[in-house]
């Protein structure tokens, strides 16, 4: 999860000014002005590194787009992941959980909402959960968002309590093909 300052960093400029990452045209004009509004606020408390109360807004936003869905499916994409990582940088694990598994519910070809779920159960401690997600990141990573990169879990923070653990280095390099 401590990947965050590059997403967040993608999110942001997703959000506020790069057509160049749009998946069309309109990928950045979608939503209602009220849900991107709740996301343009939870994203400055995000940026700010302020993410217990990025939370409030950002489940605004989605508690607004599960009722009546107007963001277009980048943003969209992007508001799940911000606020499961708020949730899990906030220490907050299980709506960290909660949340990506909404994100995988409606979108489970999204590498990151894998990826995410991965660094949530290596921040639980959970070694076999974290990898089974971690593998499905992989399996699924052609599918970013155009101009995201795919983070290293080599060097994620969330994976260092297991770079001693066999089982996960070996799972590791095979998936990474290390």
């Amino acid at each position: 999860m401590k990947r965050l300052l590059s997403l967040l960093a993608f999110g942001l400029v997703l959000i506020f000014s790069a057509p160049l990452f749009a998946q069309d045209a309109n990928d950045l004009q979608a939503g209602d002005p009220q849900t991107r509004s709740l996301m343009e606020q939870g994203s400055r408390l995000f940026l700010a590194g302020d993410y217990r109360n990025a939370t409030s807004p950002y489940q605004k936003a989605l508690d607004r787009e599960k009722a009546n869905r107007t963001l277009s499916e980048s943003l969209w994409r992007v508001l799940v992941d911000n606020l499961g990582m708020a949730y899990g940088i906030s220490g907050d694990l299980k709506k960290a959980k909660d949340t990506f598994e909404y994100g995988l519910t409606q979108d489970p070809k999204y590498p990151m909402f894998h990826y995410n779920m991965a660094c949530t159960y290596a921040e639980m401690k959970d070694v076999d959960n974290a990898i089974k997600y971690l593998q499905q990141a992989f399996q699924y990573k052609q599918n970013m968002i155009k101009g995201e990169k795919f983070p290293d879990p080599w060097t994620d923070d969330s994976f260092q309590r297991f770079m001693n653990n066999d089982k996960f280095v070996n799972a590791l390099k095979a998936m990474s093909g290390s």
